[in-house]
This record gives C-alpha cells, structure tokens and sequence, in this order.
C-alpha cells in the first residue's frame, strides 16, 4: 500500500483557544460587578457570589484570595480599559480642542456602556477600604494628568487661551465626574459629551467662532469615536 506523500512547504495551523481559567476568571469578575452595583460592598458576600457564577466557594478562592482583592480587580479592571482608549486617543495628532472633545466622547460611551461600574463608583465606599482610596486616587490623578497634557497642548498650538492648566485640569475632572454620576438625561453620549465641551470651551477656547465652524461636526468628516 503507498505511502502518503508528505506536504512540503506548509505548516500545520495554529490552534489558538482562551484558558478555561481565564474564561471563568472573567466569568467571575462580570457576575460580581453586576452584584456589587446592585448592593453595597458590605451586603456582597463571597458565598452569594459563589451561587451567582454556579460553583463553590473555594473555586471564587482560587482566583481571588479576598472579596477585596475581587472588588478592586473589577474596578482596576474597568479603569485601565478605559485609560488604554484614551492614551490611544492622547497619541494622536489632532488639534487640542478635537483631542478634548473626543476623549469627553470616548468616557461618556465607555461609561454607558458599562452602567455598572458607573454605578460602583457613584457610590463611592472608599471609606470602607483603604485600598479603595489608594486606588480611586491613581486614577484619578492619572485622569487629571490626561487633560494637562490637552490643555498644555492647547495653549501651547494658540487653539486654547493661556491658564492656571493644573486648576483647569481640576475642574474639567469635577465635572465630568459630576455629569456622569448625577446629570439626568435621555440625550445620547455623543450629545451629552458634546454639551460638557460647550461649557468647558466657553473658558478655554482662544477663538470660539472659528473653532466652532471648523469642528461643528466631527462625525460628519469620518472622525466620529468608535466603540463597538
């Protein structure tokens, strides 16, 4: 009987699969982000987690060693997907007032797209953790660093009028932050990004009329943010 020639020249395909550690690790982290933005951090406990995911409590231990440590992975989780959009945005070169008015795009959407970490962090139970508040202040002052470097740019290029960048930063922060948690709307993301921009512009923009001719509608031009 011959032999079967052999194939020369081809590689045998590559199979790439995700760990089914890795899958339900992430199972895990989607579950309880939703648990803990229906209750506080103290009324989650790690057996209703347990129930929640479909296992036994020590399967939750063998991926995280603490409820702690399970809470602020899904928010360290969250924060750096939505800074990893914004650096990407940050890199670009785009005049200072597009880069502005994306970025407010981008954390709108991102945020409304994941309602219940908008919830986790509305509730604000830094008090509770000490590492909470370790961790809520590297973002945010991580989050403050991204508008200085915008603002610098901007006053730098003459689209922006001179300021106290550090106090600007500060502010456009509180109100985002403010916006987000407690601005009641039906409007979109876009729309609503698009609102905080006018109201931050009416401070910072070195000229206005120009500014708003040229960048009126971003989208129309194919430099509309996407997300998926």
């Amino acid at each position: 009987m011959a032999r079967p020639k052999k194939r020369l020249g081809k590689k045998a395909p590559q199979i790439t699969y995700r760990s089914k550690s890795a899958t339900r690790k992430e199972e895990i982290i989607k579950i309880t982000a939703q648990l803990f933005s229906e209750k506080s951090y103290h009324d989650v406990t790690m057996d209703e987690i347990a129930e929640k995911v479909g296992v036994a409590k020590g399967t939750i231990y063998l991926y995280f060693e603490s409820k702690e440590k399970l809470y602020l992975e899904i928010l360290e989780d969250r924060h750096e997907a939505i800074e990893s959009l914004l650096e990407k945005e940050i890199a670009k070169s785009d005049p200072a007032p597009q880069k502005l008015r994306k970025i407010l795009r981008i954390i709108f959407k991102f945020y409304r797209q994941n309602l219940d970490v908008l919830r986790i962090l509305s509730r604000d139970e830094t008090h509770l953790i000490r590492e909470h508040y370790e961790f809520t202040e590297h973002w945010r002052l991580r989050r403050i660093k991204l508008y200085e470097k915008i603002l610098e740019k901007g006053v730098k290029e003459g689209s922006f009028l001179p300021t106290n960048i550090k106090l600007t930063s500060q502010l456009i922060f509180g109100l985002v932050r403010s916006v987000m948690f407690f601005y009641k709307t039906d409007k979109s993301a876009e729309e609503t990004a698009e609102e905080v921009f006018s109201v931050i512009a009416r401070g910072i923009l070195a000229n206005q009329d120009e500014e708003n001719n040229k960048d009126k509608d971003i989208g129309s031009k194919g430099n509309e943010v996407n997300l998926g």
